[in-house]
């Protein structure tokens, strides 16, 4: 009985969800609610606005653990390393850190060369960036190091061309082919050779990814083979081929940067600080991503500034991070920066010992391995066809970015290409989606009546809504796109309106004219019978007649009056009164919830699109519009007695619902929405 009874509960649970589904799926979720303007709302819902909070006050407050709090954020290995796992981590960040200084080194020794400089250097830019980025960085996947954009922007040129700026690329690719017939033959095919056996190295580890723990250190066995070739047939004696030369070993003492360059390289160093560290948070959010943790960016901006800034100081050339060995760095097993640390240390073992073996290697082998890891840059050019698909704005950004860099330099080419972003920004935004708006059936959504069929036109109402912000940039375009959406032509029609009155109103001057005109000559001919009191009676009966005709004046002066009086009343001034045609509509909702702020010409334009349609006898009515906008208006003197927040909704079909009980303006009573969402 146990057994069943066990058994029995044990359905019985299982059952539980599918019944509470059930219930669910039967539940009428039907709200009602009264219907809200923004002014209820705020009642409802006690809104204040938000208190100014000045952030500066808190940079000078002082205690314990404000300053604990702000010594692990500007210094993250304190927080982490304690915590540190020795039993599931240690083991995959020495196999990681090893395999990165493994990459770390041939291309250290690479990028030196490139830039003009002795290998050793490269070989610093391995040590000193890494182990201060392992102090203050907050990614814990990425490896930071040379690079070869940093490389290529030494002195502002490639290391054998004597031209710089604009079009310093297209005179390097032509001097280089004019120097081709110079080119020494075995440093070619030594650089041939090593080429080939890098990419075929490549595909192997892209085969036997999932099989092998680590990569095969292509690069690291190249140099080996490499050197060991080449102090064994006397490549530079016999065939001519340049080798690196003697490393010296140990550490240089640290020396401060010579003021002079800093005119010169100002904008050299800005656009590799930025290129830096776009590509640093970039991959380092996403490997945040993929492993669940968080990358402060303001952090590793100012972890790759120290990490350059005092590499610098010890001869190191611009760092930052590589997306080949961040790739091997994770999947060997990396899991903190503790990966970085060991590779450092493993550089500063080869500086300090086991840099004078790498003597005999040929510079053309470290060439080849620049050429080989220029795969991934290359391979961006396919793109161009997922951008073609996907976003053919953000191609028109990458062509531009590629076209500005190869003609005029990296630094006036990432100058163009931020220029020609922002330029964009505003040009979309002056672009945006204008929709008129109709009620899906059965619901309060309000869709696009041109894309959804089934989305029909409230009678009476007409719904606008706009997909971009408004400013001064678009304000006008917004008001004009709403006078055609609405099938009205709104300032011919408030033009007309006005040269109708005006018309009226200059009829009206010439009948009060004619009234005084006749009303004066009456009171003359009353005096004068007056005064001529002893005439006979055939006299007696012209002052009959003239005492009608001045009671015939009196008239004239009432309908004067009543003349006047109707002048003065609405619906003398009406549109139909006047002889024109009324809108189709009687009310204009501004669906407002794509604001993220407003200006002061927005203010102004939304004042203007009131009194316009209010000239056409239409009320408007704002919805939808977030909280801090709502600030905003307030702040910029846009409620007042003839707008109110009392035209302002919480949602576009509140509004509907109200223009439908009120087609002329007047005050709200309470009416239920009904809100059939599901069954």
């Amino acid at each position: 009985m146990g057994l069943s009874e066990a058994s029995g509960q044990r359905d019985t649970q299982a059952l539980l969800p599918v019944t509470q589904a059930m219930e669910l799926r039967k539940r009428d979720y039907h709200v009602e609610r009264p219907l809200m303007n923004q002014e209820q709302l705020e009642e409802l819902g006690c809104w204040t606005s938000a208190a100014r909070t000045y952030q500066w006050r808190t940079w000078f407050q002082c205690s314990r653990a404000r300053a604990q709090a702000l010594l692990f954020q500007h210094l993250p290995v304190l927080a982490w390393l304690p915590r540190y796992s020795l039993r599931d981590w240690l083991l995959g960040d020495l196999l990681a850190g090893l395999s990165v200084a493994i990459m770390q080194l041939p291309q250290g020794l690479a990028y030196a060369l490139l830039a003009g400089l002795p290998p050793v250097f490269g070989l610093y830019s391995s040590f000193y960036p890494v182990f201060i980025y392992f102090l203050f960085g907050t990614s814990r996947h990425i490896s930071v190091g040379e690079w070869s954009q940093a490389a290529l922007q030494k002195d502002g040129r490639g290391q054998h061309c004597s031209r710089s700026g604009p079009l310093s690329l297209i005179y390097t690719v032509l001097e280089v082919c004019w120097k081709l017939p110079q080119s020494v033959v075995g440093t070619v095919v030594t650089a041939l050779v090593a080429g080939v056996a890098l990419v075929l190295v490549k595909l192997l580890n892209d085969k036997l990814r999932r099989y092998l723990p680590m990569p095969i250190p292509g690069e690291l066995l190249t140099l080996i083979g490499a050197t060991g070739i080449s102090y064994g047939v006397g490549l530079k004696p016999r065939f001519g081929v340049d080798v690196v030369g003697n490393i010296p070993a140990g550490l240089v003492p640290p020396a401060a940067p010579s003021p002079q360059l800093f005119t010169s390289l100002l904008g050299y160093a800005f656009t590799i600080a930025v290129v830096g560290f776009a590509i640093a948070i970039s991959l380092g959010k996403i490997f945040a991503l993929r492993h669940g943790y968080r990358v402060d960016s303001n952090q590793e901006l100012v972890a790759l500034g120290l990490s350059n800034l005092i590499g610098g100081v010890f001869q190191c050339f611009p760092v930052s991070c590589s997306m080949s060995r961040s790739l091997v760095q994770e999947s060997a097993g990396g899991n903190t920066q503790v990966a970085g640390a060991v590779s450092s240390l493993f550089i500063l073992i080869i500086i300090v010992k086991l840099g004078e073996l790498f003597r005999d290697l040929p510079k053309a082998v470290l060439a080849a391995a620049i050429i080989v890891n220029l795969k991934g840059m290359l391979m961006q050019f396919t793109d161009i066809r997922s951008l073609w698909k996907s976003n053919r704005m953000d191609l028109l950004i990458w062509l531009v970015t590629f076209v500005a860099t190869i003609l005029l330099n990296l630094d006036i080419g990432l100058a163009v290409a931020v220029v020609f972003s922002l330029l964009l920004v505003i040009v979309r935004t002056q672009l945006p989606r204008y929709s008129v708006l109709g009620q899906v059936p059965d619901t309060d959504i309000y869709q696009d009546v041109a894309e959804y069929s089934e989305a029909r036109e409230v009678p009476g109402v007409k719904v606008f809504r706009s997909s971009a912000t408004m400013y001064f940039a678009n304000a006008e375009l917004y008001s004009d796109a709403l006078k055609q959406r609405c099938g009205v032509d709104v300032d011919h029609l408030i033009s007309q309106k006005k040269k109708r009155l005006r018309k009226q109103e200059q009829k009206l001057k010439r009948l009060r004219k004619s009234l005084q005109k006749q009303t004066a000559a009456s009171e003359g001919a009353s005096v004068s019978i007056h005064v001529n009191t002893s005439v006979r009676d055939m006299e007696s009966n012209n002052m009959e007649d003239s005492k009608a005709k001045v009671s015939t004046g009196k008239e004239l002066e009432d309908i004067a009056a009543s003349g006047q009086e109707d002048a003065k009343a609405p619906d003398g001034s009406t549109l139909k009164a006047l002889g024109l045609p009324q809108p189709h509509f009687h009310s204009l909702v501004l669906d407002l919830g794509a604001l993220s702020f407003v200006d002061t010409v927005c203010i102004k334009s939304l004042k203007n699109i009131f009194r316009d349609f209010r000239e056409i006898e239409v009320e408007v009515y704002m919805a939808a519009c977030h909280t801090p906008v709502v600030a905003q208006l307030e702040a910029g003197n846009f409620f007042d007695a003839s707008i109110s927040k009392q035209h302002l909704f919480a949602s576009v079909h509140d509004a509907v619902l109200f223009a439908l009980q009120h087609p002329r303006s007047g005050p709200a009573s309470p009416v239920l929405v009904s809100w059939p969402l599901a069954h």
